[in-house]
């Protein structure tokens, strides 16, 4: 059980996960109609919406994910690609329950897959990861780390 709460992986997941989520944002931030029609396709948000909610979540992957990256408030980083994951996950769920098969739009448009039990598989792996960084991240080479001394999980490691 350490291995999962030890420094090394927590690291190793902020570097995952910050580069997944940016080059997620990527073509999303440089492309938003593309992504604005895949939001469309998933019928869930007005129509006259769906511009801003593409606008809104594509810059929210990039800056989180580079706050992951850059170890700049991981915790709260972490805590946004959570919620995020969490929508995602719950916007695939009910497009499966409606029988309907939708490009996800997890990519932009280069690197979108139809929707599937497989991505929940693969959201709900990605929501154990930044739960960990959420819950063990101790500041272990951020540039901006959390106020770490505010978590009662474990005691803040002395540095002399």
């Amino acid at each position: 059980m350490t291995f999962l709460t030890g420094r090394t992986l927590n690291f190793l997941l902020r570097l995952l996960l910050g580069g997944l989520f940016i080059f997620a944002a990527w073509d999303k931030v440089l492309h938003p109609q593309g992504f604005a029609m895949s939001v469309r396709a998933y019928k869930m948000i007005p129509f006259s919406l769906s511009n801003l909610f593409a606008l809104v979540v594509s810059w929210s992957e990039l800056i989180a994910g580079a706050m992951l990256l850059l170890g700049i408030l991981p915790r709260k980083a972490a805590a946004a690609l959570f919620l995020l994951l969490a929508a995602f996950t719950v916007a695939i769920s009910t497009v499966l329950l409606r029988g309907m098969v939708v490009d996800c739009g997890c990519f932009g448009s280069e690197g979108g897959a139809a929707t599937s039990w497989l991505l929940i598989l693969r959201n709900v792996a990605l929501l154990v990861a930044t739960w960990l960084v959420m819950a063990y991240n101790d500041g272990f080479l951020s540039l901006f780390p959390d106020d770490v001394s505010t978590r009662s999980d474990r005691p803040v490691r002395e540095r002399y």
